[in-house]
């Protein structure tokens, strides 16, 4: 079966076309997954296990895997997984019409991610256990994944029954503060939380069959949301950002089609639109008719509206007693809570979109119009039958470059050297200043940029020659589950040297009750899986390392930094 073809029996089994007008009738309203109610829980688990016995958790994997080379590690990565996250997500409404993704707001449990409820029997499960690695708890307890071929689904934590810390929510607050296109953001996010996550939990989570576990699509909602939130943090600079290149070194533009889809970027731009027909709970439905002349005027002098926040628990010596009894999105709190501690010198360097007082809060009416209009897709009947399509029995198309077997063994390996990364030789501006492509999306950028990404041709593809036949991996040389790898990501890794940060007392000279850690760095198997580049790597976590160095030396103290009360993954 064609990808091409697939996708329109996925089109019409998810009912795209009953949705897909210009401004959405209805919307799946996606909240984090704690906030559900016990009902709204036990429905979306029903759903979720009716989909996996119709064999679309097979399919979905299938095609992240087919597609795998050319939606990370450049700038087609948010735009195609918001619609691979939407057609999951139409797939479960047709099980049960009220069904919607939630996401799990990860960085809320960055210090001590593994004792989350949401890694517990409560929810998706927590640490797979045995020589097999498989979870025994939890909505996949139990079931069999089919992709690549048979066996449970997989965890193996990064740091034995424990995960190491990931990025915190004030940095990835940083990242929205100083991303000022999407070729800045996207990396910003890949090389931080969105790599973080996939190698904290390890197994099918680290290979590019990952949406086999629940845990994908809760993570990357959460990837979708803050890529929602940070059009939202400007609109009318950031909101129909779609600048950058392809995995072939092509610009990429709001006309570019999606590998896999026929869509053009563009009607990916706009939750409530086109086919994207769901809002985030920290978000109001965004469907506003287009405004006249008169309209835009006076909104320029209307008064901003007041962000509430959820009730709060209390902060014990400046920390939240337990992480996961907050509901609160983790950026409206960190936003209150560095404008409140941090001096205007720490805001201008690290979040300049909060500094000099700027609280501007933006709403649907503040998004300007398109600057590309694009064909709404037709309505599409939808099929009695919903189980997923078939795959093909021996071989599958998988777009981009044919990697050897060893592409598909086990990205679980050394970290990069900690000498390797040296915070005081990166400069924020260094990261952030990058050039970006102006040429057509249909013009490939010349020199050093197209060299760098490792061009070897332009790609078409909607054309059969961009992909190749190779075969399906087998489970034994996709997995390699060793339970002593995971001492391999203790190597030259340190949460924080105090040694080499002698200033960490503080603007008041008493030190955090908690300090940052150093979120934990990417693996060499993980890197080479993506195709990343190893010195835009080290840039990315060099700044990281600077940032939690500076947090450190003002004092800071994340509310968010003693984790989770109850440590039991049970």
């Amino acid at each position: 079966m064609k990808l091409t073809t697939a996708f329109v029996a996925l089109a019409a089994l998810a009912g795209i076309g009953a949705e897909a007008q210009a401004v959405c009738s209805s919307n799946a309203a996606r909240k984090e997954i704690r906030s559900l109610s016990p009902a709204e829980w036990s429905s979306t688990a029903n759903t979720l296990k009716r989909m996996q016995d119709y064999g679309w958790f097979q399919w979905f994997a299938y095609v992240h895997t087919a597609n795998f080379n050319v939606i990370h590690n450049c700038e087609i990565f948010l735009p195609w997984h918001r619609r691979f996250l939407k057609d999951f997500e139409n797939v479960g409404r047709q099980f049960t019409p009220t069904f919607a993704l939630p996401y799990w707001d990860e960085v809320r449990d960055y210090a001590n991610p593994a004792a989350s409820t949401v890694l517990t029997t409560a929810y998706a499960g927590s640490n797979g256990v045995g020589s097999n690695r498989c979870v025994q708890n939890g909505l996949q307890n139990g079931w069999t994944m089919t992709y690549p071929s048979n066996h449970c689904l997989r965890r193996q934590y990064n740091n034995g029954n424990t995960i190491n810390p990931m990025y915190s929510p004030e940095y990835i607050q940083s990242l929205l503060s100083r991303s000022k296109n999407m070729a800045q953001l996207r990396p910003a996010i890949e090389f931080s939380i969105h790599g973080a996550v996939h190698l904290a939990l390890g197994g099918d989570m680290v290979q590019n069959y990952s949406p086999n576990d629940f845990a994908f699509w809760l993570h990357h909602a959460n990837i979708d949301r803050l890529w929602f939130v940070w059009q939202m943090q400007d609109p009318n600079q950031n909101f129909w950002s779609a600048t950058g290149v392809d995995t072939a070194g092509k610009a990429v533009g709001l006309n570019t089609a999606l590998p896999y889809y026929s869509d053009p970027i563009t009607n990916m731009m706009y939750p409530g639109r086109n086919g994207m027909c769901f809002s985030y709970d920290n978000f109001g439905t965004v469907t506003q008719k287009k405004r006249s002349l008169t309209e835009e005027n006076t909104q320029k002098c209307r008064q901003r509206p007041v962000v509430t926040l959820p009730q709060l628990p209390d902060l014990v010596e400046g920390v939240f007693d337990d992480v996961n009894n907050v509901l609160a999105d983790s950026e409206s709190v960190i936003k209150e809570t560095i404008t409140n501690l941090l001096p205007e010198p720490m805001l201008n360097k690290w979040f300049p979109t909060l500094a000099n007082n700027n609280t501007v809060t933006y709403t649907a009416e503040d998004i300007p119009e398109a600057p590309v209009v694009a064909e709404v897709p037709e309505d599409i009947n939808t099929h009695s039958d919903l189980s997923a399509p078939s795959l093909p029995s021996e071989s599958f198309d998988i777009a981009g470059e044919v990697v050897d077997s060893s592409y598909y063994s086990s990205p679980q390996g050394e970290v990069i050297d900690g000498d390797e990364y040296s915070a005081s030789t990166v400069e924020v501006s260094t990261v952030y200043t990058s050039s970006v492509p102006t040429a057509a999306p249909t013009e490939a950028p010349s020199g050093s940029e197209s060299e760098e990404l490792g061009s070897e041709s332009e790609s078409d593809y909607s054309s059969s020659e961009a992909t190749v036949a190779v075969p399906i991996p087998s489970h034994d040389a996709s997995e390699s589950y060793n339970a002593n790898d995971s001492a391999d990501y203790s190597v030259n890794y340190q949460i924080f040297d105090v040694s080499a940060n002698p200033d960490v007392s503080g603007l008041d000279g008493v030190g955090p009750t908690y300090l940052m850690p150093n979120p934990f760095p990417f693996t060499r198997g993980f890197i080479q899986m993506h195709g990343y580049s190893i010195n835009e790597l080290k840039q990315h976590y060099a700044l990281a390392q600077q940032f939690v160095g500076d947090m450190n030396a003002a004092g800071y103290q994340s509310p968010y930094a003693k984790g989770a009360k109850n440590l039991t993954s049970a």
